[in-house]
């Protein structure tokens, strides 16, 4: 079993691109400078020991150094011991919508990470309880299957998004169906499904499915993402807006009546999740009075750190770049490896 300690580090790697940007500009703002001081053949002259090539291997080494830092502040671990533990308690399957309309913004920050904040939130509750995750759009599919490895589910609900998927749609029966299949067939334990979504345009008969999953004892809840006035649909976090065939902007809006009937046909409730944590304490606290079953799992007890393997390699990456100079090396520049003119 693999899994970080600190996973809260790996936030930092968004940090890479930012200093990609910074180097670039600063070697364009280098480059603009140089031709201002004169005659390009002058410059060459004065400039004749630099390279060309190397600052770029060195900032290469750079980044190659920060993610080898971020990776051992994130301390990656194997698990070494696996036991036979006892456990009591449910199993529940999040389905959570991926389609583009959540990406709308009618709540703060957007329809989708408020999803994933109020998921998180429900995996913070949770004791002893099994649980996994099915992501769907147009298609659905399981992105994690029952754990009781709440750091893994956090990471898998954080990292959802609407690129996972690319048929659009809101296929909830479909996903009904996998998270009912991705199910224990322990009739003693009880289960739970939980949807989130805005409920437009689903495209199959979520309600049959619902019914199924009421049948084989397994409750549907789900919490409604929008609003009924809508938003248009952002376009790569830009200014922009998904727009129809005739140009017009595209408004997105929830459909709570949808919702409703899919969590009465699964003998459940629905709750509007854009009320902050209100409402969805209240679907937490009925799902943790659901009568709890002792089931048996296997888990790792203890852990090995392998963060140093990363801070080796850090130090060793520091050694080569130490060794490499910003100036042309008068072996290598006989060999012309790049071409240059000479």
């Amino acid at each position: 079993m693999f899994r970080f300690g600190n996973p809260i580090f790996l936030y930092l790697f968004f940090l890479l691109p930012v200093i990609t940007l910074i180097f670039m500009m600063l070697r364009i703002r280098r480059a603009k400078k140089l031709k201002l001081i004169g005659d390009s053949d002058l410059v060459s002259q004065l400039l004749l020991q630099n390279s060309n090539y190397k600052p770029y291997i060195k900032f290469a080494f750079a980044l190659l150094i920060i993610s080898s830092l971020i990776l051992a502040l994130a301390n990656p671990q194997i698990g070494s011991k696996l036991e036979k533990v006892k456990r009591s308690g449910i199993e529940i399957m999040f389905a959570l919508d991926v389609s583009n309309s959540m990406l709308a913004q009618d709540l703060q920050p957007s329809r989708m990470e408020r999803a994933t904040q109020l998921l998180n939130k429900f995996v913070d509750e949770l004791v002893s309880d099994k649980v996994g995750l099915v992501v769907f759009a147009g298609d659905a599919f399981l992105q994690m299957p029952l754990s009781t490895d709440y750091s893994a589910a956090k990471l898998m609900i954080s990292t959802s998004g609407t690129d996972l998927i690319g048929t659009q749609g809101t296929a909830v029966g479909k996903a009904l169906d996998i998270a009912r299949a991705s199910f224990s067939e322990d009739k003693k334990v009880k289960k739970v499904i939980v949807v989130v979504s805005d409920g437009e345009n689903h495209e199959d008969d979520a309600i049959a499915s619902a019914n199924e999953c009421e049948k084989h004892n397994i409750r549907v809840y789900t919490i409604g993402m929008g609003t009924p006035e809508g938003a248009p649909i952002p376009i790569n976090k830009s200014n922009k807006y998904l727009k129809d065939a005739s140009g017009n902007v595209v408004i997105t809006k929830m459909s709570p009546e949808v919702l409703a009937s899919i969590a009465e046909a699964g003998d459940g409730k629905y709750v509007y999740g854009g009320s902050r944590y209100s409402e969805i304490d209240k679907v937490i606290k009925e799902i943790s009075k659901i009568e709890k079953k002792d089931f048996e799992d296997m888990i790792y007890t203890d852990y090995d750190d392998k963060f140093e393997i990363f801070l080796w390699i850090a130090l060793v990456l520091i050694l080569l770049d130490f060794l490499i100079l910003e100036k042309k090396s008068p072996i290598l520049s006989k060999f012309n490896l790049f071409g240059a003119q000479k």
